[in-house]
């Protein structure tokens, strides 16, 4: 292989890894540890939150209206952790990209030694998710080192593993002023931060199923009220309508 000129080389974006991990995770870190070693990389953990910031106020009254449910305490910092993250990037260096990767993964050391390949082939690409829970409506638009980029139509769901640029960080906390949903619920609104949803495919990551260490209550399903169900149905109206708008004027 022909080496890079030195120029080419200083302008490479410089991509920041984290990965979030409550601080007692042992066994998770340690896994993490000698995977993301293997592969070079230089990372660090995040460590993650439990509860959202003032800054970005919980409101569960709203969330029954909006998921027809409160949020566990999973799913609170679940959304701390990452809305954290996006701000260390954002506020505290100078990386070109974030690469944010949660702590229950399997990692293709082979695509993580060539993320150079991934971050090259996002090109104008804010935000390019390395996993997904759901094969919502896909569509291949590219192709790098025999995978894809695939665009969803719908909701991906899942915070596994992601790259985003600076601009598609700022997008996603603009967007974002209460805790009303689940983070990954809220960051597949393309209609909302106006990144559409886009995957590496075959995905790099597997998810591991140890359960979650945040997690320690059951959804609480409470019946909405009368008045609860009619603004319930009324705001999730609005959002398949704009969601539907959006996907319309980006082609799908």
């Amino acid at each position: 292989m022909t080496p890079q000129p030195a120029a080419a080389r200083a302008s490479a974006p410089r991509v920041l890894v984290r990965v979030i991990s409550l601080p007692g995770s042992a066994e998770r870190r340690a896994r993490m540890a000698e995977q993301l070693d293997a592969t070079g990389l230089d990372w660090r953990f995040f460590d993650g939150w439990r509860t959202p910031p003032p800054e970005l106020p919980y409101d569960p009254a709203r969330a029954r209206i909006v998921r027809g449910r409160i949020l566990t305490p999973g799913e609170l910092g679940c959304f701390a952790s990452h809305w954290a993250l996006w701000g260390d990037f954002l506020f505290n260096g100078d990386a070109d990209l974030l690469l944010a990767l949660e702590d229950d993964l399997l990692l293709d050391p082979v695509f993580f030694q060539r993320l150079d390949a991934a971050v090259e082939a996002m090109g104008p690409i804010d935000y390019l998710r390395l996993y997904a829970k759901v094969p919502a409506g896909i569509r291949n638009e590219a192709h790098f080192l025999h995978r894809h980029i695939a665009r969803f139509s719908g909701k991906a769901y899942g915070t596994q593993a992601y790259l985003l640029t600076r601009r598609g960080a700022a997008r996603f906390r603009r967007s974002i002023r209460r805790v009303e949903r689940p983070i990954d619920d809220e960051m597949d609104r393309f209609w909302a931060h106006g990144m559409a949803i886009r995957a590496v495919f075959p995905f790099p990551v597997m998810e591991v199923q140890y359960g979650s260490t945040i997690e320690d209550t059951r959804r609480v399903l409470d019946p909405l009220t009368a008045a609860e169900r009619a603004r319930s149905f009324l705001v999730r109206g609005v959002e398949k309508a704009r969601r539907i708008g959006a996907a319309t004027l980006r082609g799908g």
